[in-house]
């Protein structure tokens, strides 16, 4: 899915619980992550997050956000791996205060995974997850995102999918994409909002006089 659909789609799904918890979720890691650097992405060993990863990098250098550019945190990378994706476990040693892991588990997480989450989590690092709704992930996590419950209805989720925009609004033929992916898109582009970078008090303030006076603030 490229930028202009999934912003598209996030235009669409304005109003939903889909699209407000997509941009609750990408706003907490602006928010939580406050050391440089200090966005760490972590999954299966078999399914490592390289999709999210690429999103969130392009979004963030996009919208001038070059502090939170993200780090690929990988099992066994390769000895020939360029430098960005050359970031192995020792990472998650070094995790602390004032970082986030963000761990994307599409399927239930094996034993192995959750002890790493947990031994970041007990360094003071901040955890989220986009996952299936696992009971011990969950119990692990800060924040949690859970696609497959909040895709609104008429969306037609039939095993893991949701539609992209309609022809009429996007002058191309409808395809369909995987909920699970289509909630990592918008979670990215609300991690990119300038208004994810904006105090919590600033933000209900512009959003209150917004409302007021009917004219963006």
């Amino acid at each position: 899915m490229d930028l202009t659909r999934a912003s598209l789609l996030r235009e669409m799904l304005s109003g939903t619980e889909l699209g407000s918890r997509t941009t609750e979720f990408g706003y907490a890691l602006r928010r939580f992550t406050t050391r440089r650097s200090g966005l760490m992405l972590f999954g299966p060993v078999d399914d490592e997050p390289w999709h999210l990863t690429a999103h969130l990098d392009d979004e963030l250098h996009r919208a001038g956000v070059e502090d939170l550019r993200p780090s690929l945190v990988r099992w066994a990378p390769p000895p020939d791996a360029p430098p960005h994706l050359a970031i192995g476990l020792d990472r998650l040693k070094d995790a602390g205060r004032g970082e986030s892991l963000l761990v994307v588990a599409e399927d239930t997480p094996a034993d192995t995974l959750l002890e790493r989450i947990s031994d970041v989590r007990r360094r003071g690092t901040t955890i989220f997850s986009i996952g299936n709704g696992d009971n011990e992930l969950t119990s692990l996590s800060h924040e949690t995102l859970v696609p497959e419950l909040l895709v609104p209805e008429g969306f037609g989720w039939t095993s893991r999918q949701v539609p992209e925009p309609q022809a009429a609004l996007t002058e191309v033929e409808p395809q369909t994409a995987e909920g699970f992916e289509t909630a990592q898109h918008l979670v990215s582009l609300a991690a990119a909002d300038e208004e994810a970078g904006r105090a919590g008090w600033r933000r209900r303030l512009r959003n209150a006089i917004e409302r007021l006076s009917g004219e963006p603030a």
